[in-house]
């Protein structure tokens, strides 16, 4: 990984959209600062979109959708996204809406599968928030070790399930979709595609972005994850969570 000011001038003013994660990268100490919301509206403003790519709920999203500086959000992993369009908020899904209350059954079928083996898990405070997914807390609430979460990981995979690692969760889910596939959505929704947009991350569960993204960034902590992330990012920034996420977007603006 490289120092995000190694980034080729040119690339980064080729750029037209951020994408960006929400915990350990945008939020961090569980707050938004009013430094890093501003920078977001700068961004905005500027003209260059702003897509929150997220594993966070629908019930989130839909007022992040509504409220704040932000073109589209992505959430639980690819699930979905919202975006506002005169006043409305636009929903586009993987699964038909009429399959929900079908597929919330298999997955709440697979958590108490899991939850046989390792009974003191408990899902995340936010799942009641959440249509398409469920997430185990591991961090935020709780503490559970490493080893579990991966062990988690293969029983997902044994039962046809996807999922995968934050800083704070351990979001599972069916279908074949993810955060790059909706994100590759959003993006063609604007007329850009992945090489007109970069994206910053923090974890394990950015390794695909990490990977899809020409121009892909992690905030510091990422470099805690180097030998469980099987895609790391191109660039890393100095400093750790939102002060990251500055430290990107004042790059950007430099080159401007």
């Amino acid at each position: 990984m490289k120092s995000i000011t190694d980034m080729s001038v040119s690339d980064v003013q080729k750029v037209q959209a951020i994408l960006f994660d929400l915990d350990g990268t945008f939020v961090s100490g569980d707050v938004i600062k009013s430094e890093a919301y501003n920078k977001l509206e700068k961004l905005r403003n500027s003209g260059i979109k702003t897509i929150a790519v997220t594993g966070r709920p629908a019930g989130w999203c839909d007022l992040i959708a509504r409220w704040w500086p932000v073109d589209a959000v992505v959430g639980e992993n690819g699930a979905f996204f919202y975006k506002k369009v005169n006043k409305k908020i636009i929903r586009e899904t993987y699964h038909p809406l009429d399959s929900l209350s079908k597929y919330q059954n298999k997955l709440n079928s697979l958590f108490d599968k899991i939850s046989k083996k390792y009974d003191s898990l408990t899902l995340a405070s936010d799942q009641p928030f959440r249509n398409w997914d469920i997430a185990i807390d591991i961090a935020e609430e709780s503490n559970v070790d490493i080893d579990i979460a991966l062990d988690i990981l293969k029983i997902c995979e044994s039962e046809g399930a996807r999922a995968a690692i934050s800083n704070i969760h351990i979001n599972i889910w069916f279908g074949d979709y993810n955060k790059e596939m909706m994100s590759l959505k959003v993006l063609k929704e604007y007329g850009l595609g992945k090489s007109e947009a970069i994206y910053i991350g923090d974890s394990p569960n950015d390794s695909p972005m990490f990977g899809y993204f020409p121009l892909s960034v992690g905030v510091n902590s990422v470099t805690k994850y180097e030998e469980i992330i099987s895609n790391l990012p191109k660039y890393v920034t100095n400093k750790d969570g939102s002060d990251g996420f500055m430290e990107l977007v004042d790059f950007i603006f430099s080159t401007k």
